[in-house]
């Protein structure tokens, strides 16, 4: 089956459903000194300030540099109760984790370490957050970055937002933090100025009052690359080896991309196949699935460093609409894209992709 070369190279339309990546709350720091040692110089304390929650609780860390008996701490919540621990001995270079249960919030503790022979108690107080919950969410369908328009919502104890745009180079386009906590509400979108450069990555970070973070980055990036049309033996997904050089010339356009874009974002390669309306429709889609895994096969083995990926649309997608029975050679093609996650467009109705 021969069908025109693609010619042009799509943009990604300027709103469209995007595919995000969603990161849970980031631990900024666990442990800080409370003192380098005690007085003996066995025993290290350090505290733990800042928990995510769940089996993450703050409190106390002991290490040992010499050998320890006898070790007792009590860590007193300041406005509630004293947790008592009775450690015992520990040996050089051991660590023992004592942590108390604490609910989303911040508070305050006075810790009391013991252990025999020491000349004098060690005692640090501190306070402590555990992370509220609290969610950010982009709503894919209102992204419209020509605009400088990004739809978003946040839920919980949200006190801040950080977005940041990174170009094609790996300039930084625009890098700004919004209130989240204001009288008038909170807002819905982030707008911004129209960036004046193509945008390769966006991150998203929520802060709250504690400065836990939950992050959400995406990247619009969808290219398609132009190629000439690989023929088929009918009803066949191999690939002849007359048509090998066309799938050359392909590769050397891929790579040619990748170059351009650098190395600021990790891109796949997205392989999609398609049919026309004659014969089965169930046959039609396996064959397209089938030639366009034949396509991202060779490509992988023939040296293409990124990920692939690829996918049967069968006559689902017809480039020009037809009746059934209708043999149209601008239908019987393939399309290469590459993108950062997978591409939602009008060629790419579903989702279904087998990546190696």
């Amino acid at each position: 089956m021969r069908t025109p070369a693609v010619t042009g190279a799509a943009r990604a339309p300027s709103r469209s459903r995007l595919g995000l990546i969603c990161v849970v709350p980031i631990l900024l720091a666990a442990t800080v000194p409370a003192f380098a040692a005690d007085d003996a110089g066995a025993l290290e304390v350090t505290v733990r300030y800042r928990s995510t929650g769940g089996a993450d609780m703050p409190g106390i860390t002991l290490t040992a540099s010499k050998a320890v008996t006898g070790i007792r701490a009590e860590v007193e919540r300041i406005d509630g109760a004293t947790t008592v621990f009775k450690v015992g001995a520990m040996k050089p270079g051991e660590r023992r984790n004592l942590s108390v249960s604490q609910e989303p919030g911040r508070a305050y503790y006075r810790a009391v370490v013991t252990y025999a022979g020491q000349k004098q108690p060690s005692e640090v107080a501190w306070s402590s957050a555990v992370a509220q919950p609290f969610e950010l969410d982009v709503k894919g369908d209102d992204v419209d970055l020509l605009a400088g328009h990004i739809g978003m919502a946040a839920t919980g104890k949200v006190k801040r937002l950080q977005l940041r745009l990174t170009g094609e180079d790996g300039a930084t386009l625009f890098d700004r933090s919004l209130r989240m906590d204001l009288p008038s509400g909170r807002p819905e979108s982030l707008d911004f100025p129209p960036p004046t450069a193509r945008v390769l990555k966006v991150e998203i970070a929520a802060y709250d009052e504690n400065d836990f973070v939950k992050s959400v980055e995406f990247t619009p990036i969808v290219v398609e690359v132009p190629h000439d049309e690989v023929n088929f033996e009918n009803n066949k997904s191999d690939i002849l080896p007359a048509e090998e050089p066309k799938l050359d010339r392909a590769l050397a356009g891929i790579q040619d991309a990748l170059d351009k874009l650098g190395k600021q974002v990790r891109l796949r390669l997205y392989v999609g196949g398609y049919t026309d309306t004659v014969g089965d429709k169930a046959h039609n889609q396996a064959l397209s699935e089938a030639r366009a895994g034949s396509l991202a096969s060779w490509l992988r083995a023939h040296g293409l460093k990124v990920g692939v990926c690829s996918q049967g649309f069968g006559e689902d997608v017809l480039a020009v609409q037809t009746p059934d029975e209708t043999p149209e050679p601008k239908n019987r093609r393939s399309v290469f894209v590459l993108a950062g996650q997978s591409p939602s467009m009008n060629a790419f109705p579903r989702g279904n992709w087998k990546c190696n």
